[in-house]
């Protein structure tokens, strides 16, 4: 039975993707109202763009269970609303009366490149994930007015783990698309491409990479193949840690037969050469792995050749003008590692606290893959799907422990006056109507974008 005093507790909550939706239906079940501020039309957060446009049925399965989630009498969905910009987070902690305020809000900035004045060449040869993963999965839609991206060919991906494998075979994919029907007139659709593998598409149609003039991008990490955190082990046992790295190196060369692009371990980007304005080349330090440290040596050093550099080395959060950080991460206020420093209402769950973005948050839920992730086929495809739901799975556990404590406190509240209530009914109706938001199915089914059709 639904406590009535609940409905005098009003929520905050920033972000409605895979935590901020489990968290809001949670509390909205029990009588809270909530009103979810979303800096988006839609609130899938990296669902929408931080996975390329193959992963239909991934996306798709994850996306209508955030709507199940958010579709609820007890939640107010408030799109296209940026707290930090749009809305200060003081004004909305200190004079909008919410019983608390909750941080769902994610990972959204690229880790910097560690290059030295790459910033004039960000956008044009430099390129970051999330930019080029929004533009490839909104670029065929009649309306897309965003960055124009051209892949290179012999472009070189920095970064590790699935997330950049992910990055690498998208480059590839789209290069020799291009290029094949450039040069014989013959367009694959992309579906094809991801199925079958490069190769196989090429034979097909009575061609080669060769034949095509491709060189291939390059992907550059710091570490062995071995160590890319690909497939985790299922216990701390040697025998078991050596069974994920030999998986993990088995994984990487069958996306390198696929796909067709180079390798370059243990290699770090330090510099770049620059000739009439535009990248000329890479440069990068060899290092070595001693006791799983990496080891740099003075001097050691090579560069490439690359006309594009894109970055997929992980996200961060994007800082919220009146929150308190420790460097690039939310400074917490105690243990529970989900009480925001500075405030006694505020309170952080999910990417919003780890600073990790779904789609490299590996290594920590790793462990809780089964075996059957990887068969004797190792197929990749099946490999991210289930990684995916299993990360999402465990993220939701551990938000929907985090709520039952931020609960507990919203317990301890006096409830609200019915003048701040009307107040905030108020100001998120204006806020409503100036979106055109009416309906949150409405919504959906007008702001969800052209998808394209996996046949």
């Amino acid at each position: 039975m639904v406590d009535s005093s609940n409905k005098k507790h009003f929520i905050a909550l920033i972000g409605g993707s895979i935590s901020g939706s489990e968290a809001a239906n949670m509390l909205a079940s029990k009588g809270y109202k909530v009103i979810v501020f979303e800096m988006n039309d839609l609130p899938y957060g990296k669902i929408e763009d931080g996975l390329p446009k193959w992963h239909v049925g991934l996306r798709d399965k994850q996306e209508k269970n955030i709507d199940s989630k958010l579709d609820h009498e007890n939640i107010r969905f408030i799109p296209n609303v940026r707290i930090g910009k749009d809305i200060s987070f003081e004004d909305l902690v200190n004079n909008w009366g919410f019983t608390v305020v909750i941080l769902a809000n994610g990972a959204w900035k690229d880790r910097d490149l560690p290059i030295k004045d790459i910033d004039k060449l960000i956008g044009k040869d430099i390129i970051y994930q999330n930019s080029l993963l929004h533009w490839y999965n909104h670029k065929h839609e009649p309306n897309y007015k965003g960055a124009n991206i051209k892949i290179k060919d012999e472009a070189v991906v920095v970064g590790g783990g699935l997330a950049s494998l992910d990055v690498v075979k998208l480059g590839m994919i789209e290069l020799v698309q291009d290029v094949l029907l450039a040069k014989k007139g013959v367009f694959v659709d992309l579906f094809e491409f991801e199925k079958k593998g490069i190769p196989k598409v090429l034979e097909s149609n009575n061609t080669s990479i060769e034949d095509l003039d491709i060189k291939g991008m390059r992907l550059v990490y710091r570490r062995t193949a071995k160590d890319m955190p690909l497939k985790s082990p299922r216990d701390d046992s040697p025998e078991s840690i050596e069974k994920a790295k030999q998986v993990s190196e088995k994984l990487l060369q069958k996306y390198l037969d696929k796909y067709l692009f180079k390798f370059n371990p243990l290699s770090i980007p330090i510099d770049k050469i620059e000739e009439n304005g535009s990248l000329k080349a890479l440069v990068l330090q060899k290092v070595s792995i001693k006791n799983g440290r990496i080891k740099t040596k003075d001097g050691d050093t090579y560069s490439i050749e690359t006309p594009m550099i894109i970055s997929s080395i992980g996200s961060l959060p994007e800082q919220i003008e009146g929150l308190h950080y420790d460097g690039a991460w939310l400074k917490m206020k105690d243990k529970e590692n989900y009480r925001v420093y500075g405030y006694n209402n505020v309170f952080a769950i999910g990417n919003a606290v780890t600073g990790r973005g779904n789609i490299q948050e590996s290594k920590m839920h790793g462990k809780q893959m089964i075996e059957k992730i990887i068969d004797k086929h190792l197929r990749e495809g099946d490999l991210f799907e289930e990684w995916l739901e299993n990360l999402n799975t465990d993220l939701c556990k551990k938000v929907d422990d985090n709520v039952k404590d931020i609960e507990a406190f919203i317990k301890a509240q006096k409830i609200m006056p019915d003048g701040v209530i009307e107040n905030i009914l108020k100001k998120t109706e204006d806020l409503q109507t100036k979106a055109g938001f009416t309906r949150y199915s409405d919504w959906i089914k007008e702001k969800t974008p052209i998808r394209l059709e996996n046949m």
